[in-house]
């Protein structure tokens, strides 16, 4: 398991929801953020929406399978705008 905490408001623009998830969807291992006490899958749209804080300036992300590194690299690469 990978945990990274990743800056969301590097980029000059905010990462739309719905790329996140497809980005995520094309990896194997399971990608959660922690937000507000909560975890949240990536994966799921119901969840990014009804519990992910668009207020945080910075979200752990958490990678656990057989693609983790691969997922956490492009992940971060998205919000290093």
């Amino acid at each position: 398991m990978i945990s990274r905490q990743i800056d969301t408001c590097r980029r000059r623009t905010p990462v739309p929801i719905s790329f996140l998830i497809h980005t995520a969807s094309t990896f194997d291992c399971d990608i959660y953020i922690r937000c507000d006490n909560k975890q949240v899958n990536v994966k799921n749209y119901d969840e990014m929406i009804r519990d992910l804080s668009a207020r945080a300036k910075s979200l752990v992300f958490f990678f656990n399978g057989s693609d983790e590194l691969a997922a956490q690299q492009k992940i971060e690469r998205i919000f290093s705008g």
